[in-house]
């Protein structure tokens, strides 16, 4: 597999874990603290955030990794939190991270994907996404039936830390030769 090629897999991985994250607390029903107004705003936090994505960005690897290591640490606080709007904080957070990570991310690979090599850019993680979405319900009614919430927001701390993991050694430092 080429470097290209392991950045592809690598903004894979990020996209399955904002996909799966944006529906996986649907699940955890009365585990949360919240009120009905609270539980609305705390469904709509994420995919909010998410329209951060429309801000014009540079794609630089610093950019993609600090988003993710903001992903990760507000994860990790909401995990933590004792009250419903600082959870709602943290998931808009989740939210604007997996924004800037998803714009950073495709605007480098946009650098080196061109012409028809653009699709699987795509068309891979679009795929991933959906399926992530599909299962996130899921995925969080296993980890409500056997844990609290608070697990289900402290996971996405070490598949954050695989992602930058994998960022860093697949995405490739310099730009193609044009």
């Amino acid at each position: 597999m080429t470097g290209r090629w392991q950045m592809i897999a690598a903004l894979t991985l990020c996209v399955a874990i904002f996909s799966v994250n944006w529906t996986v607390l649907n699940a955890a029903g009365s585990d949360l603290p919240l009120t009905p107004a609270t539980d609305v705003m705390l469904t709509y936090a994420y995919p909010v955030a998410l329209l951060g994505v429309l801000i014009p960005a540079k794609g630089r690897l610093n950019v993609l990794v600090w988003g993710l290591t903001a992903f990760g640490l507000v994860s990790a606080l909401g995990a933590f939190t004792e009250n419903a709007g600082m959870l709602i904080a943290c998931r808009f957070g989740q939210g604007l991270a997996a924004a800037i990570v998803l714009r950073a991310g495709f605007e480098l690979a946009r650098t080196h994907f061109r012409g028809t090599t653009w699709w699987p850019v795509v068309a891979i993680p679009a795929v991933v996404a959906l399926l992530g979405l599909i299962s996130g319900p899921v995925i969080g009614a296993v980890i409500a039936e056997y844990a609290t919430f608070r697990w289900i927001l402290l996971i996405c701390v070490p598949l954050t830390v695989i992602a930058l993991v994998a960022v860093a050694l697949f995405t490739p430092r310099a730009r193609p030769a044009t």
